[in-house]
């Protein structure tokens, strides 16, 4: 089964809003200019851009909820060859990360969706509540594991890991604000630039994710 997260637009200076979509579940999103809709994540603006992601079985779904106008889905490394969703079409896809987008080439108009195995079933029998969880499962061959791994390996910024890892700087910084969620790393009361980034590498290391890979070369 798929857990989806849908990430919105992200504005300079603001967190992005998100929602996620449970294995089975849906949600919805869509442009608003009154303030009034009742979008799961609403999207600030007048375009016709409204729709649905689903999470079902082995693969996400997006539906085009608009009466007229297509919307666009394209892998996030490869945003030039998006698909289109006519109105009132459901397509499936497959992607671990993908932008929707009211046009066919990106803009700063569009949402990110990052597609995860769901988490395991809740026990049928309490935790001790004096055993406290691990950090969230992380998936070694997916494509925010490598983000992390060049992070702690010491390349200085997203476009030094995207020539490396042969994506965008953009889908680096997706992948790294979707780590910073996925393991719960509570943003600083001074946040400065680069803070997800030298958080991530720190919690890694503390808790063992990923080893310093520059010290185990020297040992």
């Amino acid at each position: 089964m798929t857990g989806v997260t849908v990430q919105g637009p992200v504005e300079r200076g603001r967190s992005p809003r998100w929602v996620e979509v449970p294995g089975g579940g849906t949600r919805t999103f869509g442009t608003c200019a009154c303030g009034l809709c009742s979008w799961d994540l609403p999207i600030a603006g007048e375009p016709d851009f409204r729709g649905a992601v689903a999470a079902d079985g082995p693969v996400w779904w997006v539906a085009n909820l608009s009466d007229r106008e297509p919307l666009f889905v394209a892998d996030v490394d490869r945003p030039g060859e998006a698909t289109a969703v006519r109105p009132g079409e459901r397509l499936p896809f497959g992607y671990d990360m993908a932008i929707v987008t009211p046009a066919p080439e990106p803009g700063a108009l569009s949402l990110t969706v990052f597609a995860t195995v769901a988490e395991p079933p809740r026990p049928l029998v309490a935790r001790c509540p004096a055993i406290r969880p691990g950090s969230p499962r992380l998936d070694p061959g997916a494509r925010y594991y490598a983000v992390l791994l060049a992070l702690c390996d010491g390349a200085p910024t997203s476009a030094a890991i995207a020539a490396r890892l042969d994506m965008s700087p953009r889908a680096v910084d997706a992948h790294i604000d979707y780590l910073v969620r996925k393991l719960e790393i509570p943003e600083p009361t001074l946040r400065r630039n680069g803070w997800k980034r030298t958080a991530l590498i720190a919690h890694a290391r503390s808790r063992g994710i990923v080893r310093d890979r520059r010290l185990a070369r020297t040992a």
